[in-house]
């Protein structure tokens, strides 16, 4: 893998996202079988309008933002419970192509990462109760073991005023097989949708 040393959400971060990344991979990727989704297309036509510079990123929502601010907490917080540091990153792409990438939210150690989510308490008591990696979760999940090649993600969950929610998901070969089968698929809508535009400019 390769790292490129950016601040996320930077102007560099975002430049570097206009491919398709692990944490869209569910707009393509059914979560239950990795199947290739009904709306791989539209998604391929936003990585398009990406590339040309011509995309615009909807406003965030309450709780997308109450996640930014919040991250830096929860990280502390993912520390102090389980003792791994967090390295942080800012963009990765597998060695030997430029096609695809994803924003780990941190690595650990040399086989590990953790992905951490802040959402509405309601959301995090769910996770609770249910005890599961959330399935619309499991593409992104996947994507960046994929990514890193690396064994294991913690999924950890995070409000203040609730227990946070902490799941080792451990990398998943056979779906992760399906993840590259739909990437190369997506990719192909994406070459072909810009063939398109070539001979329309």
């Amino acid at each position: 893998m390769r790292i490129y040393e950016c601040q996320q959400r930077s102007e560099e971060w975002y430049r570097l996202r206009a491919r398709p990344t692990c944490s869209s991979f569910k707009e393509f990727v059914t979560p239950a079988r990795g199947d290739y989704a009904a709306g791989a297309t539209d998604y391929a036509a936003t990585i398009v309008a990406k590339k040309l510079n011509v995309y615009v990123e909807p406003p965030p929502s309450f709780w997308m933002q109450w996640g930014v601010e919040n991250e830096p907490h929860a990280k502390a917080a993912y520390t102090a419970q389980t003792g791994n540091d967090i390295v942080e990153v800012g963009f990765i792409m597998p060695d030997g192509t430029d096609a695809w990438g994803g924003s780990p939210d941190g690595l650990i150690g040399d086989d590990g990462l953790v992905e951490i989510k802040c959402p509405a308490p309601e959301t995090l008591l769910l996770y609770h109760a249910k005890g599961v990696l959330p399935p619309p979760y499991r593409p992104q999940v996947q994507g960046l073991l994929l990514l890193t090649e690396r064994s294991w993600c913690d999924f950890f969950v995070w409000h203040p005023y609730v227990a946070p929610f902490l799941l080792r998901v451990e990398s998943d070969i056979a779906y992760q097989t399906r993840i590259a089968e739909a990437l190369l698929r997506l990719l192909e809508e994406i070459t072909d949708l810009e063939e398109k535009l070539r001979w329309k400019i």
